[in-house]
Order: C-alpha cells, then sequence, then structure tokens
C-alpha cells in the first residue's frame, strides 16, 4: 500500500504543514506505511499535479487542506487522461472543512485513523457545465450575495476560518439584488434574488447548516434560494439560524432538492465553488452519482 500526500500549507491557519511533519509522517513510518509527498506553492498546484503525475504505484490519496485543496485533488484526477479515480482521505486542516463537518471528522489523529482503516464509501458530486469548461464540486456552488461573500473573505483571510462569518454580515448590509432566469428541474423561473446556495453537503462556511436535509448519496442537490423581498434586518435576524439549520422555516427562505439546475443572470460573473471564486455563469448543474471514492 503506498499513499500519496497533497498538502496545501496555505489552507486554513497555516497547520498542514505541522500537521505533515509532526503528526501524519511518524505515524506513517511507525507503521512502514510508503508514501510520497507533493507540497503545493500556488492555486491550482493540487489539480495540475492530480491531473498529470504518475499514480501506477499510488493506491491511496490523503489530501491536507480544506474544501477548496480537496476540490482542486478532485478536479485535477477526474480529467486525468487514463482515468485513474483513486481513494480519497481528507484532513481537517481547512478553514471550513465542511465535507468533514458532514461527517463529523474535525480531529485530526481520529480521521486520520479512520482514513487508514481502509473503510471507504462513494459519494455524489455536482457537475458544473458552462460556457467553457466542465468541473465538480463536493461542497456548494453560490451565486449572489454568496458571490460578495466570497470576495470579501479572500481580502480576510489573516482573521482564519471565522472570516466566512464575518464577511456574511458586512455583505448583508452591502448587498444589491441580482436578476436572473433559472430552472429547477425543467421548470422555468424569473425573478431578482439575494442569492442562491446549490449544495451537496449539509455544511458551509464555518459550521453552518446551509442545506440540513442534504445527503451526500441521495442522487439530489439542495438549493436554498432567497429571492429580493426582505429587508437586511430580517436577514441579519435569520443569520444565527443558519448553524442550526432552522433558517429553511423561514418564509424568505425557499428549500427546494432536485437532479437539475441551470442559472441564467442578467449580469454574467464568477461563482463561489466550494469556497473559492472561479467558472462563469451561466450555469447547468447535475448530480454526478458515486462519483468519487472517500476513506473514512
Amino acid at each position: 500500500m503506498k499513499y500519496l500526500i497533497i498538502t496545501n500549507p496555505s489552507s486554513g491557519k497555516h497547520k498542514s504543514i505541522s500537521t505533515l511533519n509532526s503528526i501524519l509522517i511518524p505515524y506513517l513510518k511507525e507503521r512502514n506505511i510508503n508514501y510520497e509527498s507533493f507540497i503545493t506553492k500556488e492555486p491550482l498546484d493540487a489539480q495540475n499535479e492530480l491531473n498529470t503525475c504518475n499514480l501506477n504505484d499510488i493506491n491511496r490519496i490523503i489530501v491536507l487542506g480544506g474544501d477548496g485543496t480537496m476540490h482542486e485533488v478532485i478536479n485535477g484526477m477526474l480529467a486525468r487522461k487514463d482515468n485513474k479515480n483513486l481513494p480519497l482521505g481528507l484532513l481537517p486542516t481547512g478553514s471550513g472543512n465542511s465535507l468533514l463537518h458532514d461527517f463529523n471528522q474535525l480531529h485530526i489523529k481520529d480521521t486520520l485513523k479512520k482514513i487508514l482503516n481502509e473503510e471507504t464509501q462513494k459519494i455524489d458530486l455536482l457537475e458544473i457545465n458552462t460556457l467553457k469548461e466542465k468541473l465538480f464540486s463536493t461542497n456548494m456552488i453560490g451565486w449572489g450575495m454568496v458571490n460578495d461573500i466570497g470576495y470579501q473573505a479572500e481580502n480576510l483571510r489573516w482573521i482564519g476560518p471565522a472570516r466566512y462569518n464575518v464577511s456574511s454580515i458586512i455583505q448583508i448590509f452591502k448587498y444589491q439584488p441580482r436578476k436572473a432566469a433559472i430552472e429547477i428541474d425543467g421548470e422555468l423561473y424569473n425573478s431578482n434574488f439575494a442569492f442562491i446556495m446549490v449544495c451537496n453537503t449539509i455544511h458551509v462556511g464555518k459550521g453552518m447548516k446551509m442545506a440540513p436535509k442534504a445527503c451526500l448519496k441521495d442522487g439530489k442537490m439542495d438549493l436554498i434560494i432567497i429571492k429580493n423581498n426582505f429587508s437586511r434586518i430580517k436577514l441579519l435576524q435569520m443569520f444565527p439560524k443558519l448553524f442550526s439549520g432552522n433558517h429553511i422555516k423561514s418564509k424568505l427562505v425557499k428549500y427546494v432538492q432536485a437532479k437539475s439546475f441551470t442559472l441564467y443572470p442578467e449580469i454574467n460573473e464568477e461563482l463561489n465553488i466550494d469556497g473559492d471564486m472561479k467558472a462563469m455563469t451561466p450555469i447547468n448543474i447535475t448530480v454526478a452519482p458515486n462519483k468519487v471514492t472517500l476513506l473514512n
């Protein structure tokens, strides 16, 4: 058995390298487990490495980073010409760790033991098709105010994991509505929206239960739609409920489970995908069942 370790030293509060050197490598050496290590230096390094590296003698992959690093690893692997699709383990060294929140695996040593136990499960991904590219999401796709939160959070990385929550509060007071046509399982709607979240996981950001009914193995995506029919005060009052999932009881929220979703905004812009800004509208999203295998 041989592992490929992908480490993003910039994720979270830069604890990936210390986790690699003080926990993961000693743990593997004690058990005589073979490994190769790759440390990223800039964005897309993980994606490019998984897309082009030689995986002939690699059996498993361990990722040290957050949801954005996992996004890169998965998209790099799924674009390989040899169609290699190896089981993946993720250690919680990112800012949000939304995927691992769904499995209640937020302690590094406990999660590592589960990864090395070799138990696996397949999960769905969200397949995103734009006019120029195809990519996959493990976590979420956000549009509208969520875009603004994403940009704000990038500028507040020095705060650490709390930057998502701080950015959300700031953008509630600054937001501008966006006009779009959306299509859900063939039904077309036109309106002004505050934001739309398309979720694969229950959690987004730092522990927010944005989609409390989501399941990574149900063949569905969960849509959280907020139209432009509220006051900023009402939205701010709803914000704390995101951490319990009770926001979906609000009249402000339309919660839909679907198999396909298309977004045609009046003005095209980037999307927040798994915590990073990328791709460009318009987009079509479908569910890709059992697309990757997790070690957990």
